[in-house]
């Protein structure tokens, strides 16, 4: 099985080659690797797929005593070092977008394009900060199974078989505690860090997103010169699983607009 040691920690991934540039996907904290099934047959004709089991998800189980998801943006970089990738792009859904925007800061010339797929990767700002706050007093709370909210009502009234197909894979990661949501959204980047990169960017949002508000992600649009926005309806937190073909079609497009030369 394909894992990256560091020290006593594994990081699992899988490599299912294909021609043409590497791309990574890497999932929220509602999936792992298993989440891009809609994803990799439709893009390793075209690009190098690497899928990740992220840093406490799936096969990749942190250590009692590691970093948690502060290390999300390292394992990234780790992995491109690992696999001998001078240049990526990411396809980063919800909690990918933490790693991604992390990792971009980091070492911006490693990227050549970035998906933020129904995430703006805890990206930060006055405008961000004051329009949250605005958000989270006019709408209603989020669901208390964590599954649940990834999916958009209409998603989930109309099929229910990936439905439960989302869960059992949601299923296979260790639960997370309130400690680990806790960590995770005390990481934040400055939007100006990120805008300084230069790196060509593209936000997906659904309409029925209730985790990461579809206005956050129009702001991010606004604020950060030629980026491009989808706004899919009918979709939710996941409209990569929800609307696979219109996800595919507009991320294939966008990464053949900047793919090396």
């Amino acid at each position: 099985m394909p894992f990256m040691q560091q020290g006593r920690f594994r990081l699992y991934f899988e490599d299912t080659g294909g021609d043409g540039p590497a791309v990574v996907f890497l999932h929220g904290a509602g999936g792992n690797h298993l989440s891009w099934w809609q994803q990799v047959p439709a893009f390793r004709a075209t690009y190098r797929c690497i899928t990740v089991d992220q840093r406490g998800f799936g096969q990749s189980p942190d250590l009692p005593d590691g970093p948690g998801c502060s290390a999300l943006a390292a394992d990234l970089l780790a992995l491109l070092d690992h696999l001998g990738l001078a240049r990526a792009a990411v396809v980063a859904q919800s909690m990918g977008g933490w790693a991604a925007v992390g990792a971009a800061v980091q070492q911006p010339q490693r990227f050549w394009a970035i998906v933020l797929a129904n995430t703006i990767g805890n990206l930060s700002d006055p405008d961000l900060e004051a329009l949250r706050r605005q958000l989270q007093a006019t709408r209603p709370p989020r669901p208390p199974v964590p599954w649940q909210g990834a999916l958009g009502v209409s998603f989930q009234q109309r099929d229910a078989a990936r439905t439960f197909l989302y869960a059992q894979i949601s299923g296979l990661n260790a639960p997370r505690s309130e400690a680990f949501y806790e960590q995770l959204y005390r990481l934040t980047t400055p939007l100006e860090r990120y805008r300084a990169t230069g790196i060509p960017t593209l936000l997906i949002t659904g309409d029925e997103d209730i985790l990461i508000w579809p206005e956050l992600s129009l702001l991010v649009h606004a604020k950060l010169p030629g980026s491009q926005l989808v706004r899919v309806s009918g979709a939710g937190h996941s409209v990569y699983f929800e609307a696979p073909e219109r996800f595919n079609q507009e991320v294939l497009a966008f990464l053949e607009a900047h793919r090396p030369a």
